[in-house]
């Protein structure tokens, strides 16, 4: 499963997607850069925005759209688009700058220009970073490592430099939730019932280990199947003690999960909401679903997961 970087990268290839930012607030993975008029400050610009995000997560510049500041302990807000005049010549130029400003070079950056209509050289520039692994990257414009928090990029301190210089390739892991095509009956319930493997991708360099995941028990209709993800009980990772508003997987010292592995952790289950009386059809309605993730040497994060409509012949 792609990262959100990449994932990004890919939705921001056509004109009214980049539009569609216009109110919505820069991120961790995601930031807005209006084209400098002058070459020494688009080398000062390009170089430090590279290293943030290839110091952090990755992410994404968009050439051609303007942010403004809303308040000191707010992100800044995507306002106007401001397109260059000619994206071949931006991208040319921002990929230059990146290889020559940024030391260790980044490896696998992609760019693409998004021009506002099919004749026209005008338009936007959308330039992928991924996360450098190993020695962090910084700016040969005036020597500073820099890492991208939030919606802001600033210089690292010395720890974080320190950290990097040691580290080892990292992971990275995203959450999976995967419906089964069909429906079935559940232990003790012979009603139709939707099932949902749960699961963690590692889409990072690194191992990693003692994998967690946790999830509160009510508000998405959801429920852990008694059986497992084998049959006869078992699961991914072992479930531990915990609140009784939590349901938690945590994996020991002999659960890893490689890179470009995912791992199913456990089945969930959830009864049918209605049936569609037209087509005699029994309908799943769309949900949220929220996990805290976790590995070692990386922080606990909560994410995001949604589950479309999904609905099933009788």
């Amino acid at each position: 499963m792609p990262g959100r970087a990449e994932q990004l990268f890919q939705q921001l290839q056509k004109s009214p997607a980049i539009h569609a930012l216009i109110g919505q607030s820069e991120d961790a993975h995601f930031d807005c850069k209006e084209w400098p008029s002058k070459d020494e400050d688009a080398q000062k610009v390009f170089a430090k925005a590279a290293c943030g995000l290839a110091n952090a997560d990755g992410g994404v510049l968009v050439i051609g759209m303007k942010a403004r500041a809303v308040a000191k302990e707010l992100p800044d807000l995507v306002d106007s688009a401001v397109p260059v005049r000619d994206t071949n010549a931006v991208k040319s130029r921002v990929l230059d700058l990146v290889g020559q400003l940024v030391e260790p070079g980044i490896e696998g950056i992609q760019a693409v220009e998004v021009n506002e209509a099919a004749t026209s050289k005008s338009g936007f520039v959308i330039v992928y970073i991924p996360a450098s692994e190993g020695l962090p990257r910084r700016s040969r414009k005036d020597w500073k490592f820099y890492l991208r928090i939030g919606s802001g990029t600033f210089p690292m301190e010395y720890f974080q430099i320190a950290d990097m210089f040691g580290q080892r390739p990292r992971p990275n892991l995203e959450l999976l939730l995967e419906p089964l095509d069909k429906v079935g009956t559940a232990p003790y319930d012979q009603a139709a019932h939707q099932f949902v493997w749960l699961g963690l991708s590692n889409v990072g360099r690194g191992i990693a280990k003692f994998p967690s995941v946790r999830f509160k028990r009510a508000g998405h209709g959801f429920a852990v199947h008694l059986f497992g993800v084998d049959g006869n009980g078992g699961h991914g990772l072992p479930v531990r003690p915990s609140e009784s508003e939590w349901v938690v997987f945590r994996g020991g010292v002999d659960d890893v999960i490689y890179p470009g592995t995912t791992l199913k952790i456990t089945k969930l289950q959830r009864r049918y909401s209605r049936i569609d009386e037209l087509t005699d059809r029994f309908v799943f309605d769309a949900v949220n679903f929220s996990a805290e993730i976790s590995c070692e040497g990386i922080p606990s994060r909560i994410v995001e997961g949604g589950i479309p409509e999904h609905r099933y012949d009788r």
